[in-house]
């Protein structure tokens, strides 16, 4: 799909590789996560399509591209999800213990939720800092390294980034190179999700894959365009030519 090899590996495995990065350190990773939306993002946006295209790991983030992998005969069989991503490799590294983790991006009332539940819960984890920057469409260079210094000064093995798609991963991509965390990570709505802000859907719902239905029917007015990626989504899989074996 679109010429990008998004990741056939279960919710384990995906954790088991992202801990891996933090484990082995060096030169900073990230990983996107590609529901149809991001597709269609990816063929409107180049600076999208260029950050998908220079992440490590691609993962299927939606139940339209499980669907659309199974329609053009193809290998992935699992959805995996920024939060549930964010709760497998959290615990991972609670359970190893001595590594540490930034939080990026929403409201500051967020992030002190956000944080106060992740001391109680995973109390082996250092908390190195969160930043809520101010908000704007992008952040030019200035704004990148200060947010950098901010990162790097902290000495996180883990930053977790919640800008909103497709700009956390345009951000991603732009701060790679000056950021010194090995594991940057855009989890999207996840900081809302933990601080208790905005509902998550309940597991039956997630289970069946409608989700995205229960967040339109929660935020209508903010959601309803991307809405209407899926359908163009699955009609360009149905009629494209397959360009990878992962699909």
């Amino acid at each position: 799909m679109l010429g990008l090899p998004v990741s056939t590996a279960t919710l384990d495995d995906v954790a088991d590789t992202l801990c891996g990065w933090v484990t082995e350190g060096g030169r900073p990773r990230y990983f996107v996560c590609m529901n149809p939306h991001s597709f269609e993002c990816a063929r409107r946006d180049p600076g999208f399509r260029s950050a998908a295209s220079a992440a490590d790991l691609l993962v299927p983030d939606g139940i339209g591209v499980v669907m659309a992998s199974r329609l053009r005969g193809g290998s992935i069989h699992h959805r995996v999800c920024g939060p549930d991503i964010f709760m497998a490799v959290t615990k991972r590294l609670n359970d190893e213990g001595g590594r540490s983790v930034f939080f990026l991006g929403g409201r500051q009332d967020t992030l002190d939720r956000v944080v106060e539940r992740h001391r109680r819960e995973f109390p082996r984890i250092r908390i190195a800092g969160c930043l809520a920057p101010p908000y704007k469409r992008a952040f030019d260079a200035g704004a990148n390294a200060a947010m950098a210094a901010a990162v790097n000064a902290s000495r996180a093995d883990v930053l977790w980034v919640g800008l909103g798609s497709p700009k956390q991963e345009r951000w991603s991509h732009e701060i790679r190179g000056i950021v010194s965390a090995s594991l940057i990570g855009p989890i999207g709505a996840m900081f809302d999700f933990y601080a208790g802000t905005m509902p998550m859907a309940p597991r039956w719902i997630q289970a069946a894959g409608m989700q995205w239905l229960y967040r339109l029917a929660k935020e209508p007015r903010r959601l309803w365009r991307r809405n209407i990626d899926g359908p163009l989504f699955a009609l360009r899989a149905l009629l494209e030519p397959r360009h990878t074996p992962h699909e």
